[in-house]
Protein backbone atom coordinates (compact mmCIF):
# COMPACT_ATOMS: atom_id res chain seq x y z
CA UNK A 1 0.00 0.00 0.00
CA UNK A 2 2.86 2.36 0.79
CA UNK A 3 4.11 2.01 -2.77
CA UNK A 4 0.70 2.92 -4.23
CA UNK A 5 0.42 5.86 -1.84
CA UNK A 6 3.88 7.02 -2.85
CA UNK A 7 2.94 6.58 -6.51
CA UNK A 8 -0.14 8.81 -6.10
CA UNK A 9 1.97 11.47 -4.42
CA UNK A 10 4.58 11.18 -7.19
CA UNK A 11 2.00 11.55 -9.96
CA UNK A 12 0.52 14.65 -8.24
CA UNK A 13 3.98 16.16 -8.09
CA UNK A 14 4.62 15.48 -11.78
CA UNK A 15 1.26 16.86 -12.94
CA UNK A 16 1.82 19.97 -10.85
CA UNK A 17 4.69 20.91 -13.18
CA UNK A 18 3.39 19.77 -16.57
CA UNK A 19 5.74 21.74 -18.82
CA UNK A 20 8.83 20.63 -16.95
CA UNK A 21 7.63 17.03 -16.91
CA UNK A 22 6.88 17.05 -20.65
CA UNK A 23 10.37 18.36 -21.38
CA UNK A 24 11.96 15.58 -19.29
CA UNK A 25 9.77 12.95 -20.94
CA UNK A 26 10.66 14.36 -24.37
CA UNK A 27 14.39 14.17 -23.67
CA UNK A 28 14.05 10.51 -22.68
CA UNK A 29 11.81 9.80 -25.69
CA UNK A 30 14.32 11.36 -28.10
CA UNK A 31 16.95 8.86 -27.04
CA UNK A 32 14.52 5.95 -27.43
CA UNK A 33 13.53 7.11 -30.94
CA UNK A 34 17.18 7.33 -32.01
CA UNK A 35 17.96 3.83 -30.71
CA UNK A 36 14.79 2.29 -32.15
CA UNK A 37 15.22 3.78 -35.64
CA UNK A 38 18.90 2.93 -35.98
CA UNK A 39 18.40 -0.53 -34.52
CA UNK A 40 15.38 -1.21 -36.75
CA UNK A 41 17.28 -0.19 -39.90
CA UNK A 42 20.19 -2.44 -38.97
CA UNK A 43 17.90 -5.35 -38.09
CA UNK A 44 16.05 -4.87 -41.38
CA UNK A 45 19.34 -4.95 -43.28
CA UNK A 46 20.34 -8.22 -41.61
CA UNK A 47 16.96 -9.81 -42.32
CA UNK A 48 17.21 -8.75 -45.97
CA UNK A 49 20.63 -10.38 -46.22
CA UNK A 50 19.19 -13.60 -44.76
CA UNK A 51 16.28 -13.49 -47.22
CA UNK A 52 18.67 -13.06 -50.13
CA UNK A 53 20.82 -15.91 -48.85
CA UNK A 54 17.73 -18.13 -48.86
CA UNK A 55 16.86 -17.00 -52.40
CA UNK A 56 20.21 -17.83 -53.96
CA UNK A 57 20.84 -20.86 -51.76
CA UNK A 58 23.53 -21.35 -49.17
CA UNK A 59 25.45 -23.91 -51.23
CA UNK A 60 25.75 -22.22 -54.64
CA UNK A 61 29.04 -21.66 -56.46
CA UNK A 62 29.30 -19.99 -59.86
CA UNK A 63 32.31 -20.39 -62.16
CA UNK A 64 32.82 -17.53 -64.63
CA UNK A 65 35.56 -16.61 -67.11
CA UNK A 66 37.79 -13.69 -66.15
CA UNK A 67 38.30 -10.51 -68.12
CA UNK A 68 40.82 -10.57 -70.95
CA UNK A 69 44.08 -8.99 -69.85
CA UNK A 70 45.33 -6.12 -71.98
CA UNK A 71 48.84 -6.20 -73.40
CA UNK A 72 51.04 -3.61 -75.11
CA UNK A 73 50.31 -5.34 -78.40
CA UNK A 74 46.51 -5.29 -77.90
CA UNK A 75 45.80 -2.45 -75.45
CA UNK A 76 42.11 -2.09 -76.41
CA UNK A 77 41.18 -5.75 -76.17
CA UNK A 78 38.02 -6.21 -74.12
CA UNK A 79 35.68 -8.98 -73.07
CA UNK A 80 36.17 -12.26 -71.23
CA UNK A 81 38.26 -15.31 -72.03
CA UNK A 82 36.52 -18.16 -73.85
CA UNK A 83 38.06 -21.18 -72.18
CA UNK A 84 35.09 -22.54 -70.19
CA UNK A 85 33.52 -25.37 -72.16
CA UNK A 86 30.79 -27.97 -71.98
CA UNK A 87 33.48 -30.56 -71.28
CA UNK A 88 34.53 -28.51 -68.23
CA UNK A 89 30.91 -28.56 -67.05
CA UNK A 90 30.70 -32.34 -67.46
CA UNK A 91 33.94 -32.82 -65.51
CA UNK A 92 32.70 -30.53 -62.73
CA UNK A 93 29.42 -32.46 -62.50
CA UNK A 94 31.43 -35.61 -61.73
CA UNK A 95 33.13 -34.16 -58.63
CA UNK A 96 32.20 -36.17 -55.53
CA UNK A 97 30.62 -33.36 -53.49
CA UNK A 98 28.75 -31.67 -56.34
CA UNK A 99 25.01 -32.32 -55.95
CA UNK A 100 23.95 -30.61 -59.19
CA UNK A 101 25.60 -28.54 -61.93
CA UNK A 102 24.26 -26.62 -64.91
CA UNK A 103 26.10 -24.98 -67.81
CA UNK A 104 25.11 -21.52 -68.94
CA UNK A 105 25.58 -18.87 -71.56
CA UNK A 106 23.98 -15.52 -70.77
CA UNK A 107 23.83 -12.14 -72.40
CA UNK A 108 21.37 -9.29 -72.62
CA UNK A 109 18.93 -9.31 -75.53
CA UNK A 110 15.78 -7.53 -76.65
CA UNK A 111 12.69 -9.68 -76.21
CA UNK A 112 9.47 -8.87 -78.07
CA UNK A 113 5.89 -10.09 -77.83
CA UNK A 114 2.42 -8.73 -78.63
CA UNK A 115 3.68 -5.25 -79.46
CA UNK A 116 5.77 -5.00 -76.29
CA UNK A 117 9.55 -5.13 -76.01
CA UNK A 118 12.11 -5.08 -73.24
CA UNK A 119 15.76 -5.83 -72.57
CA UNK A 120 16.23 -9.01 -70.56
CA UNK A 121 18.97 -11.46 -69.61
CA UNK A 122 18.83 -14.37 -72.03
CA UNK A 123 20.21 -17.49 -70.34
CA UNK A 124 20.85 -20.77 -72.08
CA UNK A 125 21.06 -23.69 -69.66
CA UNK A 126 19.87 -27.24 -68.86
CA UNK A 127 17.22 -28.80 -66.55
CA UNK A 128 19.51 -29.02 -63.44
CA UNK A 129 19.55 -25.20 -63.35
CA UNK A 130 16.39 -25.33 -61.24
CA UNK A 131 18.22 -27.41 -58.63
CA UNK A 132 21.08 -24.91 -58.39
CA UNK A 133 19.27 -21.57 -58.63
CA UNK A 134 16.50 -21.81 -56.07
CA UNK A 135 13.84 -20.80 -58.61
CA UNK A 136 10.34 -22.31 -58.55
CA UNK A 137 7.82 -22.63 -61.34
CA UNK A 138 4.73 -20.49 -61.25
CA UNK A 139 3.11 -21.81 -64.42
CA UNK A 140 3.86 -24.48 -67.03
CA UNK A 141 7.02 -26.55 -67.06
CA UNK A 142 10.78 -26.06 -67.12
CA UNK A 143 13.25 -27.13 -69.79
CA UNK A 144 13.63 -30.87 -70.40
CA UNK A 145 16.49 -33.01 -71.68
CA UNK A 146 14.60 -33.45 -74.97
CA UNK A 147 14.38 -29.66 -75.38
CA UNK A 148 18.15 -29.43 -75.09
CA UNK A 149 18.82 -32.48 -77.24
CA UNK A 150 16.65 -31.17 -80.06
CA UNK A 151 17.78 -27.54 -79.66
CA UNK A 152 14.12 -26.58 -79.45
CA UNK A 153 13.00 -22.96 -79.49
CA UNK A 154 11.21 -22.95 -76.16
CA UNK A 155 11.51 -20.42 -73.33
CA UNK A 156 10.77 -20.01 -69.63
CA UNK A 157 10.07 -16.43 -68.55
CA UNK A 158 11.02 -14.63 -65.37
CA UNK A 159 8.18 -12.98 -63.47
CA UNK A 160 8.98 -9.42 -64.58
CA UNK A 161 9.37 -10.44 -68.22
CA UNK A 162 5.95 -12.07 -68.06
CA UNK A 163 4.45 -8.92 -66.52
CA UNK A 164 5.95 -6.58 -69.14
CA UNK A 165 5.27 -8.69 -72.24
CA UNK A 166 1.96 -10.29 -71.30
CA UNK A 167 0.64 -8.12 -68.49
CA UNK A 168 0.97 -10.97 -66.02
CA UNK A 169 -1.66 -12.95 -67.92
CA UNK A 170 -1.26 -16.56 -69.00
CA UNK A 171 1.78 -16.67 -71.27
CA UNK A 172 1.96 -20.45 -71.77
CA UNK A 173 1.76 -21.27 -75.47
CA UNK A 174 2.36 -17.66 -76.50
CA UNK A 175 5.25 -16.67 -78.75
CA UNK A 176 8.15 -14.31 -78.09
CA UNK A 177 10.93 -13.24 -80.44
CA UNK A 178 14.59 -12.96 -79.52
CA UNK A 179 16.92 -11.61 -82.21
CA UNK A 180 14.06 -12.22 -84.61
CA UNK A 181 13.96 -15.91 -83.65
CA UNK A 182 10.54 -17.15 -82.46
CA UNK A 183 10.30 -19.05 -79.16
CA UNK A 184 7.30 -20.74 -77.58
CA UNK A 185 6.70 -19.94 -73.91
CA UNK A 186 6.46 -23.16 -71.89
CA UNK A 187 6.78 -21.85 -68.35
CA UNK A 188 6.83 -18.84 -66.00
CA UNK A 189 8.97 -18.63 -62.86
CA UNK A 190 7.90 -17.41 -59.44
CA UNK A 191 9.04 -13.89 -58.55
CA UNK A 192 12.36 -13.78 -56.74
CA UNK A 193 13.13 -10.06 -56.46
CA UNK A 194 16.18 -7.82 -56.66
CA UNK A 195 19.42 -8.75 -54.91
CA UNK A 196 21.59 -6.32 -52.92
CA UNK A 197 23.95 -5.88 -55.89
CA UNK A 198 21.05 -4.52 -57.96
CA UNK A 199 20.61 -7.56 -60.20
CA UNK A 200 16.98 -8.39 -61.00
CA UNK A 201 16.43 -12.12 -60.64
CA UNK A 202 13.09 -11.88 -62.46
CA UNK A 203 14.49 -10.11 -65.51
CA UNK A 204 15.46 -13.21 -67.48
CA UNK A 205 14.42 -15.55 -70.27
CA UNK A 206 15.71 -19.15 -70.04
CA UNK A 207 16.19 -21.29 -73.13
CA UNK A 208 17.98 -24.63 -73.81
CA UNK A 209 21.79 -24.32 -73.82
CA UNK A 210 22.11 -25.97 -77.23
CA UNK A 211 19.63 -23.48 -78.71
CA UNK A 212 21.51 -20.57 -77.14
CA UNK A 213 24.92 -21.70 -78.39
CA UNK A 214 23.89 -22.77 -81.92
CA UNK A 215 20.96 -20.57 -82.92
CA UNK A 216 21.20 -17.38 -80.84
CA UNK A 217 24.77 -16.56 -79.81
CA UNK A 218 26.73 -18.75 -82.24
CA UNK A 219 29.20 -19.70 -79.51
CA UNK A 220 31.08 -22.79 -78.37
CA UNK A 221 32.03 -21.68 -74.85
CA UNK A 222 30.24 -20.92 -71.56
CA UNK A 223 30.27 -17.85 -69.40
CA UNK A 224 28.78 -19.28 -66.19
CA UNK A 225 28.67 -22.77 -64.73
CA UNK A 226 26.30 -23.12 -61.77
CA UNK A 227 27.27 -25.63 -59.07
CA UNK A 228 25.22 -26.78 -56.08
CA UNK A 229 27.28 -28.42 -53.32
CA UNK A 230 25.76 -31.36 -51.44
CA UNK A 231 26.52 -29.82 -48.03
CA UNK A 232 27.44 -26.31 -46.88
CA UNK A 233 30.35 -27.74 -44.86
CA UNK A 234 31.95 -28.91 -48.14
CA UNK A 235 31.93 -25.47 -49.80
CA UNK A 236 35.61 -24.70 -49.26
CA UNK A 237 36.63 -28.22 -50.26
CA UNK A 238 34.66 -28.02 -53.51
CA UNK A 239 36.16 -24.59 -54.28
CA UNK A 240 39.64 -26.10 -53.97
CA UNK A 241 38.70 -29.12 -56.10
CA UNK A 242 37.16 -26.85 -58.75
CA UNK A 243 40.27 -24.71 -58.94
CA UNK A 244 42.55 -27.73 -59.26
CA UNK A 245 40.32 -29.36 -61.88
CA UNK A 246 40.05 -26.28 -64.08
CA UNK A 247 43.74 -25.40 -63.78
CA UNK A 248 44.62 -28.92 -64.94
CA UNK A 249 42.10 -28.87 -67.78
CA UNK A 250 43.21 -25.41 -68.94
CA UNK A 251 46.89 -26.33 -68.67
CA UNK A 252 47.68 -23.71 -66.04
CA UNK A 253 50.58 -25.66 -64.64
CA UNK A 254 52.78 -22.95 -63.14
CA UNK A 255 52.13 -21.26 -59.82
CA UNK A 256 52.84 -17.81 -61.30
CA UNK A 257 50.21 -18.26 -64.04
CA UNK A 258 46.91 -16.52 -63.31
CA UNK A 259 43.63 -18.42 -63.43
CA UNK A 260 41.45 -17.82 -66.48
CA UNK A 261 38.33 -18.37 -64.36
CA UNK A 262 36.83 -17.11 -61.13
CA UNK A 263 34.79 -19.00 -58.55
CA UNK A 264 32.08 -16.86 -57.00
CA UNK A 265 30.43 -17.63 -53.70
CA UNK A 266 27.56 -15.16 -53.31
CA UNK A 267 26.83 -16.28 -49.78
CA UNK A 268 30.30 -15.08 -48.72
CA UNK A 269 29.60 -11.69 -50.25
CA UNK A 270 26.30 -11.54 -48.40
CA UNK A 271 28.01 -12.63 -45.18
CA UNK A 272 30.46 -9.74 -45.50
CA UNK A 273 27.54 -7.37 -46.07
CA UNK A 274 25.79 -8.77 -43.03
CA UNK A 275 28.91 -8.25 -40.92
CA UNK A 276 29.23 -4.69 -42.24
CA UNK A 277 25.55 -4.02 -41.49
CA UNK A 278 26.02 -5.35 -37.95
CA UNK A 279 29.11 -3.17 -37.41
CA UNK A 280 27.39 -0.04 -38.68
CA UNK A 281 24.30 -0.85 -36.62
CA UNK A 282 26.42 -1.31 -33.52
CA UNK A 283 28.15 2.02 -34.10
CA UNK A 284 24.90 3.85 -34.85
CA UNK A 285 23.16 2.27 -31.87
CA UNK A 286 26.09 3.23 -29.64
CA UNK A 287 25.84 6.84 -30.77
CA UNK A 288 22.08 6.78 -30.36
CA UNK A 289 22.43 5.24 -26.90
CA UNK A 290 24.51 8.25 -25.94
CA UNK A 291 21.37 10.31 -26.42
CA UNK A 292 19.78 8.24 -23.65
CA UNK A 293 22.34 9.79 -21.33
CA UNK A 294 21.05 13.18 -22.42
CA UNK A 295 17.56 12.02 -21.54
CA UNK A 296 18.84 10.85 -18.17
CA UNK A 297 20.42 14.26 -17.63
CA UNK A 298 16.99 15.79 -18.27
CA UNK A 299 15.50 13.55 -15.60
CA UNK A 300 18.30 14.50 -13.21
CA UNK A 301 17.71 18.23 -13.78
CA UNK A 302 13.96 17.90 -13.28
CA UNK A 303 14.33 15.86 -10.11
CA UNK A 304 16.87 18.24 -8.57
CA UNK A 305 14.55 21.17 -9.25
CA UNK A 306 11.61 19.19 -7.90
CA UNK A 307 13.43 18.36 -4.66
CA UNK A 308 14.42 22.00 -4.18
CA UNK A 309 10.93 23.37 -4.82
CA UNK A 310 9.17 20.71 -2.76
CA UNK A 311 11.37 20.85 0.32
CA UNK A 312 8.48 22.06 2.48
CA UNK A 313 6.27 19.23 1.19
CA UNK A 314 8.97 16.71 2.06
CA UNK A 315 9.33 18.21 5.54
CA UNK A 316 5.57 18.07 6.13
CA UNK A 317 5.39 14.43 5.07
CA UNK A 318 8.28 13.52 7.33
CA UNK A 319 6.74 15.51 10.20
CA UNK A 320 3.54 13.48 10.04
CA UNK A 321 5.34 10.16 10.03
CA UNK A 322 6.92 9.52 6.61
CA UNK A 323 10.29 7.81 6.86
CA UNK A 324 13.38 8.64 4.76
CA UNK A 325 12.86 5.47 2.71
CA UNK A 326 9.30 6.61 1.88
CA UNK A 327 10.71 9.86 0.50
CA UNK A 328 13.38 7.90 -1.37
CA UNK A 329 10.76 5.62 -2.93
CA UNK A 330 8.55 8.61 -3.85
CA UNK A 331 11.23 10.38 -5.86
CA UNK A 332 12.53 7.17 -7.41
CA UNK A 333 8.98 6.44 -8.57
CA UNK A 334 8.78 9.91 -10.09
CA UNK A 335 12.00 9.32 -12.02
CA UNK A 336 10.78 5.87 -13.11
CA UNK A 337 7.45 7.28 -14.29
CA UNK A 338 9.24 9.89 -16.40
CA UNK A 339 11.48 7.22 -17.88
CA UNK A 340 8.56 4.88 -18.61
CA UNK A 341 6.54 7.67 -20.21
CA UNK A 342 9.57 8.60 -22.30
CA UNK A 343 9.93 4.97 -23.44
CA UNK A 344 6.26 4.71 -24.43
CA UNK A 345 6.41 7.97 -26.37
CA UNK A 346 9.73 6.99 -27.94
CA UNK A 347 8.47 3.57 -29.05
CA UNK A 348 5.36 5.15 -30.58
CA UNK A 349 7.31 7.82 -32.48
CA UNK A 350 10.11 5.39 -33.43
CA UNK A 351 7.64 2.84 -34.80
CA UNK A 352 5.91 5.53 -36.86
CA UNK A 353 9.27 6.72 -38.18
CA UNK A 354 10.22 3.16 -39.18
CA UNK A 355 6.93 2.72 -41.06
CA UNK A 356 7.51 5.99 -42.93
CA UNK A 357 11.10 4.99 -43.78
CA UNK A 358 10.00 1.58 -45.09
CA UNK A 359 7.27 3.07 -47.26
CA UNK A 360 9.18 6.05 -48.66
CA UNK A 361 12.65 4.55 -49.14
CA UNK A 362 14.23 1.25 -50.19
CA UNK A 363 15.43 0.63 -46.63
CA UNK A 364 13.82 -2.23 -44.74
CA UNK A 365 13.17 -1.83 -41.02
CA UNK A 366 12.36 -4.37 -38.34
CA UNK A 367 11.73 -3.71 -34.65
CA UNK A 368 12.50 -6.88 -32.75
CA UNK A 369 11.09 -7.61 -29.26
CA UNK A 370 14.67 -7.69 -27.99
CA UNK A 371 15.24 -4.14 -29.24
CA UNK A 372 12.04 -2.85 -27.60
CA UNK A 373 12.70 -4.60 -24.29
CA UNK A 374 16.35 -3.56 -24.39
CA UNK A 375 15.47 0.12 -24.72
CA UNK A 376 12.93 -0.23 -21.88
CA UNK A 377 15.58 -1.72 -19.61
CA UNK A 378 18.13 0.96 -20.51
CA UNK A 379 15.67 3.84 -20.09
CA UNK A 380 14.34 2.60 -16.76
CA UNK A 381 17.86 1.94 -15.49
CA UNK A 382 18.88 5.40 -16.66
CA UNK A 383 15.89 6.92 -14.87
CA UNK A 384 16.72 5.11 -11.63
CA UNK A 385 20.40 6.02 -11.81
CA UNK A 386 19.81 9.69 -12.57
CA UNK A 387 16.92 9.87 -10.11
CA UNK A 388 18.83 8.18 -7.30
CA UNK A 389 20.87 11.23 -6.27
CA UNK A 390 17.94 13.66 -6.02
CA UNK A 391 15.88 10.99 -4.23
CA UNK A 392 18.69 10.30 -1.78
CA UNK A 393 19.15 14.03 -1.25
CA UNK A 394 15.45 14.45 -0.47
CA UNK A 395 15.46 11.52 1.96
CA UNK A 396 18.26 13.15 4.01
CA UNK A 397 16.32 16.36 4.67
CA UNK A 398 15.57 17.02 8.33
CA UNK A 399 11.89 17.81 8.94
CA UNK A 400 12.54 20.97 10.98
CA UNK A 401 14.89 22.40 8.34
CA UNK A 402 12.49 21.49 5.57
CA UNK A 403 9.55 23.19 7.28
CA UNK A 404 11.54 26.38 7.85
CA UNK A 405 11.90 26.86 4.07
CA UNK A 406 8.14 27.57 3.80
Amino acid sequence: MRVFRALRVSMRGLFAHKVRTVLAVSSAAAGVVAVVVTGAIGEGAKEEVLRQTERIGTNLLVVRPVQVRNSPIRPKLKGVVSTLSLDDYRAIAELPHVWAAAPGFENSATVKAEGHAMTAVLLGTTPPYMDTSGFHLHLGRFLSADDDLGARRVAVLGARVNDVLFGGQKAIGQQIRVRNIPFEVIGVLDAKGVLADGSDEDDRVIIPISTALRRVFNSTWLNPIFISVNDVSNMDKVRTELAELLRNRHRIDRADMADDFSIQDKTKVLAVRKQLAESLTLLATGLAAASLVVGGAGILALMLMSVKERTAEVGLRMAIGAKPRDILVQFLLEASCIAAAGWIAGIAVGTSACVIISRTTTWKTSISPELALGTLAVVCTSGLIFGAYPAHKASLLLPIQALRTE
